[in-house]
């Protein structure tokens, strides 16, 4: 599969702000997989927050799989977010661009909800709404639909690496 021509504009123009970077790509899937792998086992350690009680921990721990799911497809590409404030935010926008139609957890709306109430959890905010179990019934299922969505991308119709235009 060629890279997605959906959200090409996208990608270009995070490219072009320097949010997103070409990275060396000989290796590029076997390093999605890896990041894929990663993503699975977080996926464990959400599900282990939730049996003892832990609903925030879980909410984030499913939060990471989610991100390192969509992040193994930009890896996938030759492309990475480049760091710093914002980069959660430059995954979202080039994944949700490209996948959110074949991938439907990558939809634009749950993907910023489950950052933004991450963010709540990662920095204490005591005006925020608490994180309850449902919330992290909701994350945990949400973030195994990524997985689940990206391993099969991955392994049945790859996307090649990132030609800019």
């Amino acid at each position: 599969m060629a890279t997605p021509t959906g959200g090409r504009n996208t990608v270009e123009f995070l490219i072009n702000r320097n949010r997103l970077e070409q990275i060396a790509g000989k290796a590029a899937s076997e390093s999605a997989f890896l990041l894929l792998d990663r993503a699975t086992r977080r996926l464990l350690t959400a599900a282990g927050g939730l049996e003892v009680g832990d609903a925030e921990g879980a909410f984030s721990a499913a939060y990471d799989a989610y991100r390192m799911a969509a992040e193994a497809l930009l890896i996938c590409q030759g492309l990475r977010a480049t760091g710093g404030d914002g980069s959660h935010m430059t995954v979202e926008d080039a994944i949700s661009a490209q996948y959110s139609t074949s991938i439907v957890a990558f939809a634009k709306p749950t993907f910023e909800r489950f950052r933004r109430t991450r963010h709540t959890v990662q920095y204490f905010d005591p005006s925020a709404a608490e994180i309850t179990e449902d919330d992290a019934l909701w994350a945990l299922a949400t973030a195994r639909g990524a997985v689940e969505g990206v391993n099969y991308v991955l392994r049945n119709d790859p996307p090649g690496l990132y030609q800019p235009g």
